[in-house]
């Protein structure tokens, strides 16, 4: 019994310390991740949140086809590259992608913004993009940093012969209006005109 009681006796400091310790290290853990959720806040607080910068064929306007750079987050983003698996270029060999914010990068854009430019037609652009073997699409990675220099890399890919044989509905252009009002001026001439021939001719009792 007297052997029991004096291992008891040893055994309780040592059980003590380790009680002591498993709850010190709780602490610190505790403590650690603590710091590393404020230290996220702050960072996200400071970069505004992190930044999603998209290339994006915009259909929204078929026939036209548009290329379209879009910071679709709330975070701003800075010092961004593009890089493209083969030139952007239309129908009449003008090379979209060689535009010198695609070329030398943009500084800066901010959250939703965006930079859009004209591409080519869809009725022009499938049957180019075929001939030079790109029906599959073009690719383009973009780069980009947060306000806290936080790196980042996207790919995107650019397909525009998914709209093939699409049934879209013709935009009407103020171009198409001008030339409506035009036509509509000529036919009212013209009715005046065989108004004018029909109305009988007053005698004005000279002659």
């Amino acid at each position: 019994m007297s052997m029991l009681t004096s291992i008891a006796q040893i055994a309780s400091p040592i059980l003590q310390a380790i009680f002591i310790a498993v709850v010190g290290l709780g602490y610190y853990y505790q403590w650690r991740v603590s710091r590393k959720t404020l230290d996220e806040m702050r960072e996200e607080r400071v970069s505004g949140g992190r930044p999603q910068v998209i290339v994006d064929a915009d259909y929204g306007s078929l026939p036209q086809v548009n290329l379209t750079v879009r910071n679709v987050s709330s975070g701003p983003a800075k010092d961004i590259t593009f890089e493209f698996s083969a030139p952007v270029e239309n129908s009449g060999g003008f090379v979209v992608s060689d535009l010198p914010y695609f070329r030398d990068g943009l500084d800066f854009l901010a959250p939703d913004g965006e930079v859009t430019c004209y591409w080519d037609r869809l009725k022009n652009l499938l049957p180019f993009l075929e001939e030079k073997g790109l029906e599959g699409g073009i690719s383009v990675t973009t780069r980009y940093r947060d306000l806290t220099g936080e790196y980042y890399e996207t790919e995107w890919n650019l397909i525009p012969s998914i709209y093939k044989d699409h049934r879209y509905v013709q935009h009407r252009g103020m171009d198409d209006f001008v030339e409506r009002v035009a036509r509509l001026e000529e036919a009212l001439r013209g009715v005046a005109a065989s108004v004018n021939e029909s109305a009988p001719k007053r005698d004005d009792g000279r002659g």
